[in-house]
Parts: C-alpha cells; structure tokens; sequence
C-alpha cells in the first residue's frame, strides 16, 4: 500500500483502471483523476452526500449516463477508448433503454442528455426511421424537438 502526503499547492494524480459495461458490451477503460489539495480538502469536509444529485440513482439518470456515452460515440464515430461504432446498433440499444423506462422516470433524464437527444434528433447521421422513432419517443418523454 502506497502512502502520499499532500500539501497546499500539490496536485493528486490518480489512475484508475476499470472494466465498464457499454451497449455493445464490456471494455476496459482507464480513467484519470486529478485533485487539488483544496479541492480535496473540500471534500473531506463537506456533509451529507457531497453534492450528489438526488436523482443520480434513478433509472432515469442511469439512462442519462447511457445517452451521454452513445450520443457522444454516435457523433465521433467511436467509443471513448477509441474503438470503431456500430451506428445503428448504438442507436438501438440506446432506444431499447429508452423503451424500458417508466414514463414517472422521464422526469429524471437531466438537461444535458435531454438537449443530447435533441441534437442527435436534428443530426444528418440518423436514418429517416430512426429519426421519427427517436421524434416519437422524445414527444412521449415530453422532450420538444423543432422541426
């Protein structure tokens, strides 16, 4: 086990290597952390949840983690590790989760992945199916889509 002193002015660097379950399936992926010592020392003292939404465990805000990593895939072209896309399956397994909330969890999708499925709405990488199956379903989840 490792022992690190931090003081004012240090920053602390931490990798950390996980396998993560993406739509089309799992990947190992390894992320990098960096905290100030301020920023820490913040943390260590804040009470209650540190600022976690009270959404963060719904199925809605789960599905909002999924649109923000399929979104972002569908408009790059790859996952974030660098690994090539399968558009239409993306697309469809995003769907798929949509299909399977409750319309009581719309509620819970966050403005970020409401203004992501906006954008992938209006994209010109969308089939016309896809785009009027997306349409459909933003309308039930009470999402405005112009045009």
């Amino acid at each position: 086990m490792a022992s690190v002193e931090l003081r004012p002015g240090d920053t602390l660097n931490i990798i950390w290597s996980s396998v993560q379950d993406t739509p089309l399936g799992l990947r190992e992926v390894e992320s990098n952390f960096a905290f100030t010592y301020d920023e820490l020392l913040a943390k260590l003292r804040a009470k209650g949840r540190s600022g976690k939404s009270r959404r963060s465990g719904t199925e809605g805000a789960r599905f909002s983690r999924v649109v923000a990593l399929a979104t972002n895939a569908m408009r790059k072209g790859k996952w974030s590790t660098g690994a090539d896309i399968d558009r239409d399956e993306v697309f469809e397994r995003m769907m798929s989760r949509f299909r399977m909330l409750q319309d009581k969890e719309f509620m819970n999708i966050t403005g970020n992945a409401r203004e992501s499925l906006v954008e992938l709405c209006n994209a010109k990488g969308l089939k016309p199916a896809q785009r009027k199956e997306l349409k459909d379903i933003l309308e039930r989840a009470g999402i405005r889509v112009e045009g």
